[in-house]
């Protein structure tokens, strides 16, 4: 698209937004032509999202001003922004699962004249290609359409500025592909300010990206201006390495921490896994052969009575990463929240930890067995803080280091005092990792834990999570980040329409046919 000559239909001067005593943006400014894909990339805390909130509305700034075409709007609430054309997405989709697809769209129409509204759905899911679907139930969609139907939602209402905040969190390789064409094929006249950390999608859909670094402007320029500057590749763009082998005494970084203010997280309240302070181990020095701390025997599992899973066995061996693949819809989720506690399997389901049998339909019993989950969506109590959060976790079990974790997630040990609506995706994560890690887990869950993380710091995750698995954890996780899964487990499970599909050793993947078929199951390779 040349938006070359395209006059500006955004414009932020000297913008400051703060939470409490955080600053998270700096005085930062801004031009975005009309017609342009405009991403916004950084670090996680490096006020991306709080951007976004401060240009729609629903966060009034502390300095400076919006102007979108070359009217004031700084003094204008959310709704007033959004008649004028102003739409926003979050990190997750925020439909209503038990409308039909088409009911939620008509939602995001303004005027509730029954024509107007059937013609703005119709055209706005031509638009996503999913006029095939607008009968049907929206929870039931796979996750990469629930996201399309978002941006639907924008588009029956008008909206010419489109606000996107990762749209690609927990898409699989064939979803970012399909959203990056919906977004190119957009009306020449419609605007599209994207955040997000999947890179592919930055790289193919933008002609200007802008980089931000701790709540302020770092450079702006075309994808290959941004791609050699020294400063964007510093502060943001040089992933850290796979996790370090036996000996490093390094310490993991430490990307995600604010710099400044707040207090050392408390002392003595003991709170961690034994020996979580070792030395760094990769997975192809883990043995990762031990005893299975969980088998998974004939797993039944769904949605008010539409199965989802069927039949379903998994082993995961103690001190080993196991990750789960599978393109959207595949049953990942389920499986995660039914060994989790959150959803009751079938009856004849068995699920056995350390070799002893869990009581199937007393889901609260699943904890008290040695099982810990971090949850899509992180569920974070609002109101509390990080210190609360951490110390609530460890009265559950007794006396533990919460040192012992933060030796783990050093991020965190600057961010005591901040609720989770103060923290950015990346440290939101790290708080429920920490937060899961203190019932000392015999088997660790982690649903999507890469979603929302920078690239600096899927490094440093990926050496957590080998640090946990030393210890003798065994840690199973649904992930779509196909290079995340192979750099950090053991062992791989693609699902397929509830299934086991593949079940592979990542060591064995290359020369010998199975990395085609992992591919081709996943939808990045032509079968």
């Amino acid at each position: 698209m040349d938006v070359s000559t395209a006059g500006p239909v955004l414009r932020v001067h000297d913008l400051v937004g703060r939470y409490g005593a955080v600053t998270a943006v700096d005085g930062v400014s801004l031009t975005v032509a009309a017609g342009s894909r405009h991403a916004v990339i950084g670090p996680n805390g490096a006020g991306k999202s709080t951007l976004l909130s401060l240009i729609a509305g629903s966060l009034a700034p502390h300095g400076g001003r919006v102007l979108y075409r070359d009217t004031d709007i700084t003094r204008l609430g959310q709704a007033a922004r959004a008649r004028r054309g102003i739409g926003r997405t979050f990190q997750h989709p925020g439909i209503v699962e038990r409308l039909t697809v088409a009911d939620n769209v008509a939602l995001g129409v303004p005027m509730r004249r029954s024509l107007r509204v059937r013609a703005a759905v119709t055209d706005a899911l031509d638009q996503v290609g999913l006029a095939g679907s607008a009968g049907e139930t929206a929870g039931r969609l796979p996750y990469g359409q629930r996201r399309l139907v978002e941006i639907a939602m924008l588009l029956a209402g008008s909206a010419r500025l489109l606000l996107l905040d990762e749209p690609c969190a927990g898409l699989g390789p064939a979803d970012v592909e399909r959203l990056t064409e919906v977004l190119r094929a957009l009306p020449a006249d419609m605007t599209v300010v994207v955040v997000d950390h999947h890179l592919d999608l930055i790289w193919n859909l933008a002609g200007t990206v802008t980089v931000l670094h701790q709540g302020r402007h770092l450079c702006t320029g075309t994808p290959g201006e941004v791609r050699a500057d020294p400063a964007a590749r510093t502060a943001y763009l040089n992933v850290v390495p796979p996790p370090r082998r036996p000996g490093s005494d390094a310490t993991p970084g430490g990307a995600d921490a604010m710099p400044g203010g707040a207090d050392v997280m408390p002392r003595g309240a003991d709170v961690m896994p034994r020996g979580a302070g070792a030395a760094v181990t990769g997975s192809a020095d883990r043995a990762g052969d031990g005893g299975p701390a969980l088998t998974v025997t004939g797993l039944r599992a769904g949605y008010q009575g539409a199965p989802v899973i069927d039949g379903l066995d998994l082993d995961v061996a103690e001190g080993s990463v196991h990750a789960l693949l599978g393109r959207n819809g595949a049953g990942k989720t389920t499986l995660i929240n039914a060994l989790g506690g959150l959803l009751t399997p079938g009856a004849d389901t068995r699920i056995r930890v350390a070799g002893t049998y869990l009581p199937i339909g007393r889901p609260h019993r699943f904890a008290g067995h040695g099982i810990a989950l971090v949850p899509q969506g992180r569920r974070l109590f609002a109101q509390l803080t990080v210190a609360e959060h951490l110390s609530l976790a460890a009265r559950s079990r007794g006396r533990r280091s919460v040192e012992r974790v933060l030796a783990l997630l050093p991020a965190l040990r600057d961010l005591a005092r901040r609720r989770p609506g103060q923290l950015s995706g990346g440290q939101q994560q790290m708080l429920a990792l920490a937060r899961a890690l203190l019932s000392e887990p015999r088997v660790l869950l982690l649903d999507e834990p890469s979603e929302g993380l920078a690239p600096v710091v899927i490094g440093q995750f990926a050496e957590s999570l080998t640090r946990i698995a030393a210890e003798g954890v065994a840690v199973l996780l649904a992930e779509q980040n196909v290079g995340f899964a192979r750099t950090v487990a053991d062992r791989i499970t693609v699902l397929d329409r509830g299934r086991v599909a593949l079940t592979v050793a990542t060591a064995d993947l290359p020369g010998n046919g199975m990395e085609h078929r992992l591919n081709r199951l996943l939808g990045i390779a032509a079968k």
